[in-house]
């Protein structure tokens, strides 16, 4: 607009210091619940009654603590039968670690590529059969005994029995509480974790909100640089792995989207709300802003309350009135927008304007997320056995080759520098790498700060313990108290989300690693060693993750994308996927795990911040309109083999053909543009977007509902009522789906480029 000033855009400065905002994080996270409370005593309860009954069976093993620790929590609930299956195969790896150190040991050119080559295998194995911690406990004691064969050869048989006996009494008491005692099943977390979730949302959002209107009280806090969707993927996988089906696995993974969309639209809102802009255009719409956000507030509220308890789907069926209120008084607004309109065009700023603009779209957007239920996916058939994952071995995934590849460097140079400092207690050196070690640049980033902190936390709350309890108390009970105290607090730090989960957990793998053996400690510079061992694996890993070998998350998210449109594809009617069901069932069903996948992904992205090479707000937002498309496609070639209809006149027919041509002709061209050199090109991106046409579908599918809706529907009134049923959701698939292709022609393109937060 000529004849003004453009103001330069600026956010309001965050109010207070560094310690102030750390102090108002810390309050949040740690406020107390009762999910975490009960989830936290279950955890130490288990860890400190494990731990005890390996030192009363006086089972020699530095370890033991440190065994019980890692496999609380850390995945599905332990079967029997699973537990059996890994101590059998942690029983000959022992057995086969002992022989081989023992003989390599005399061959240290021979050790160090060995090792390298077993644990980049075992970590392959790993990440993609999923074998989550017990692998890792694995992984961990075969290690500690080609370490400690350099120091005390004559040792290790002793040493690696020691170990087994530990593993037994840790897995037996997990597989005691898991199954009889005090199970805790991950569905039912994640979905508490959900609606907890949404429960800060509509927090975030009322801050916000009562800023952008009232400049006069605090800013909302900044949105953090990580969110809560990587510890939602952790239960989901836990889930998955205790044998939800693919049906529930798709519904799970629906709502942990829409959350996650929820979550990046208030945060796009708080940005817009801290923007130093005038006020005068919010001042004419204050109450109709106020009621519009009152009515999204108590929509997120009623979803908080029912998640935990209810996932409700079903895209077609009527929402709750309290859903639909939201869209009214949203009208209302912008019914009223268009009423004052005259009043402060030409009069206010553009940069007003634009800021006015985007807070009112990001109303609208969350009033969309919250208005419509859930996607349905496609029932699977009755003879398909549920939760049955394709094994990936024979078709490597380069991403994981590539990790495991950085593991194996990992260790054999941590092992190389314990090897130089002659110190039999640098063996946490080699499990820090273990659990450091993680696929990209952002994840990796993002636990490592808080493994450090962790560290220092857990290595000064062991040496204080160890201080306090070893000259005052020789008895187990007095040991037992300080395990339970310093693991309940880490326990219960853990339960926060994803900004200080880890550091949580970490201050009790340190003490488990630090405070070994539940005994008098007469050497003080064992522990610090110990201690010191984390720090240094740690700077090992940064030093191969950030420096000689970094792995971004566009490197991990072009495979992942190219595979879900690919089997988006092959869920067209006509598709190498669509010709039975069980063949539409696996399709989809590993549609879902790669847009999982993708969606850890997009985390870490978040993380990378302005060196990523990918817009994490848009793969986001793609994955769940991804999502819905593979559902719609599914429902729609499903139907045609369940129930298939008479054939319709040929110009009919065409119509109807073309609609699912056009569909593939969209998707195609973005597998070819993502599979090409060009993929992480923004300009080539839009020019992609911008070469499909909303003809391309609109035409045929104005065209196939016309003729069927022709005469009051008389090209299909002597049907039976089932199939004249299944062709009209065919075709309201197909109205669906015209929007869903138009939304990710919209959000593809911006996944090249990074999503960095205005300033």
């Amino acid at each position: 607009m000529a004849g003004f000033a453009t103001p330069e855009l600026r956010l309001a400065q965050p109010s207070g210091g560094w310690f102030d905002r750390l102090a108002a994080l810390l309050i949040r996270e740690l406020a107390p619940s009762s999910r975490k409370l009960r989830t936290a005593l279950r955890m130490t309860t288990i860890a400190t009654l494990g731990a005890g009954l390996i030192t009363s069976c006086h089972v020699n093993n530095q370890l033991g603590t440190y065994i019980v620790w890692l496999l609380v929590g850390a995945g599905p609930m332990m079967s029997l039968r699973r537990a059996s299956a890994f101590l059998i195969a942690e029983a000959f790896a022992l057995a086969a670690s002992v022989v081989l150190a023992g003989i390599l040991v005399e061959s240290p050119w021979l050790l160090l590529p060995f090792l390298f080559a077993i644990m980049a295998l075992s970590t392959y194995l790993g990440s993609t059969f999923k074998l989550g911690a017990a692998l890792l406990l694995i992984q961990v004691v075969c290690l500690d005994t080609f370490y400690t064969v350099v120091f005390a050869p004559d040792q290790i048989g002793w040493a690696a029995g020691g170990i087994f006996g530990g593993s037994v009494i840790a897995f037996g008491t997990i597989v005691l509480f898991d199954n009889w005692l005090w199970p805790d099943l991950g569905q039912d977390l994640l979905l508490e974790a959900l609606g907890a979730s949404v429960a800060r949302d509509r927090l975030r959002l009322f801050a916000a909100v009562n800023f952008y209107l009232d400049r006069n009280g605090p800013p909302p806090p900044l949105p953090p640089p990580t969110s809560d969707l990587p510890a939602h993927m952790d239960l989901l996988n836990r889930a998955i792995a205790e044998g939800v089906s693919v049906h529930r696995q798709a519904i799970l993974l629906a709502a942990i989207t829409r959350i996650a969309r929820i979550g990046l639209e208030v945060d796009r809102l708080i940005f817009t709300a801290r923007q130093n802009v005038p006020g005068e255009v919010r001042a004419m719409l204050r109450p109709e802003i106020q009621s519009t956000v009152d009515a999204i507030a108590t929509g997120l509220d009623e979803i908080a309350y029912e998640l935990p308890t209810y996932v409700p789907v079903g895209v077609d069926h009527t929402p709750p009135a309290s859903r639909l209120r939201a869209r009214s008084t949203l009208d209302a607004l912008t019914a009223r927008i268009l009423q004052v309109r005259p009043a402060y065009i030409g009069k206010v700023s553009t940069v007003e304007l634009e800021n006015f603009a985007a807070f009112t779209d990001s109303l609208a957007v969350l009033t969309g997320h919250i208005e419509r239920l859930l996607d349905e996916p496609p029932q699977p058939p009755a003879a398909t056995p549920a939760n049955i994952a394709a094994p990936r071995f024979l078709s490597p995934d380069p991403a994981i080759v590539r990790f495991s590849l950085k593991v194996g460097v990992c260790v054999v140079i941590g092992y190389a520098v314990g090897l130089l400092t002659q110190r039999a207690d640098l063996s946490t050196i080699l499990t820090t790498v273990l659990i450091t070690a993680l696929p990209t640049y952002g994840a990796a980033l993002r636990k490592m700060n808080l493994r450090i902190v962790g560290a220092i936390i857990g290595g000064a709350v062991s040496l204080l313990a160890i201080i306090v309890v070893t000259p005052n108390f020789e008895t187990l009970p007095a040991y037992l108290l300080a395990v339970f105290i310093v693991f309940y607090v880490s326990a219960y730090a853990s339960l926060t989300s994803g900004r200080v989960a880890y550091a949580g957990k970490q201050i009790g793998t340190t003490f488990a690693l630090v405070f070994a053996g539940l005994s008098p400690a007469f050497d003080i510079y064992e522990p610090l060693w110990r201690t010191w061992g984390i720090l240094l694996g740690t700077f090992v890993v940064a030093i191969v993750t950030f420096l000689m070998w970094p792995e971004y998350a566009g490197d991990s998210l072009l495979p992942r994308l190219r595979k879900v449109i690919r089997d988006t594809l092959s869920l067209i009617p006509g598709g190498a996927a669509a010709n039975t069901e069980n063949q539409i069932q696996n399709a989809n069903s590993a549609t879902m795990r790669s847009l999982a996948e993708i969606l850890e992904v997009a985390d870490d992205a978040q993380v990378e911040g302005r060196t990523s090479l990918v817009n994490h707000n848009a793969i986001v937002e793609a994955a769940g309109t991804l999502r819905r498309i593979a559902n719609r496609l599914a429902s729609i070639a499903n139907g045609r083999i369940v129930n298939p209809v008479p054939q319709l006149d040929p110009v009919t027919e065409s119509a109807r053909e073309a609609v699912l041509e056009a569909i593939r002709r969209h998707l195609q061209t973005w597998l070819e543009f993502f599979s090409g050199p060009e993929s992480l090109n923004a300009a080539a991106a839009q020019a992609v977007a911008q070469s499909h046409s909303l003809d391309d579908m609109q035409a045929p599918l104005d065209q196939f509902g016309a003729r069927v809706e022709e005469n009051e529907f008389a090209r299909i009134v002597s049907w039976p009522l089932e199939q004249r049923r299944d062709l009209l959701a065919e075709l309201h698939s197909m109205r669906r789906l015209e929007v869903l292709t138009s939304d990710l022609n919209r959000w593809l393109p911006e996944i090249p480029g990074s999503s960095s937060p205005p300033r």
